[in-house]
């Protein structure tokens, strides 16, 4: 599918995502309502949300807003799509991407049952590769704890270089309500 973009008010590229990916072994799909409970089964995890910059949800109606916001979010330039594992269709994670200024940013959740298995890197490198092949997107960049060293292993697995720490740069609730440093990882377009 070729994106299509649009002027949005001359400062952010709109496009049109992919409504699935496919990977080797996951499907990336937008998600439905009634993926609720199977996201709110990791997005209440503390494991799991311990380095977000919110809390673990607690009622699975957050879960319902969220999903509900979703449709909007798409349209405004804003991509979310549930990570399962085929040929099952229960969501085993989250990834987004956002896009702003002719860069994208992307982060991602799993539920800690998956976690070591490379699903979040195969999630990152579809999403990745899809954004930093559009024309218009010149850089992919995400960020992570600088002691979350899982995330850190899937950023550069996914072909991400760190470009260095961002000091003092997010509340993590779920750790201290001071800003903690950050790791700022990037792929680039060559400029050739």
């Amino acid at each position: 599918m070729s994106p299509l973009f649009a002027d949005k008010d001359k400062s952010a590229l709109m496009l049109q995502a992919p409504e699935v990916f496919t990977t080797e072994r996951l499907i990336l799909r937008r998600p439905r309502l009634a993926d609720a409970e199977a996201i709110f089964e990791y997005a209440s995890d503390p494991k799991v949300i311990h380095y977000m910059d919110y809390r673990p949800r607690t009622d699975v109606s957050e879960v319902l807003k969220f999903l509900e916001s979703r449709p909007a979010e798409w349209e405004s330039g804003s991509f979310s799509w549930v990570l399962t594992v085929k040929p099952d269709d229960r969501p085993i994670g989250t990834i987004s991407c956002w896009v702003e200024d002719r860069a994208a940013g992307f982060g991602y959740l799993l539920n800690q049952k998956y976690w070591g298995q490379g699903y979040a890197t195969e999630a990152a490198c579809a999403v990745v590769e899809w954004a930093i092949n559009l024309p218009e997107i010149h850089r992919v960049w995400a960020t992570c704890d600088t002691e979350n060293l899982a995330s850190v292993k899937v950023l550069e697995k996914s072909g991400l270089v760190c470009e260095g720490r961002l000091r003092c740069y997010q509340i993590r609730p779920n750790i201290s309500t001071i800003p903690r440093d950050a790791f700022m990882y990037a792929k680039v377009r060559d400029a050739s």
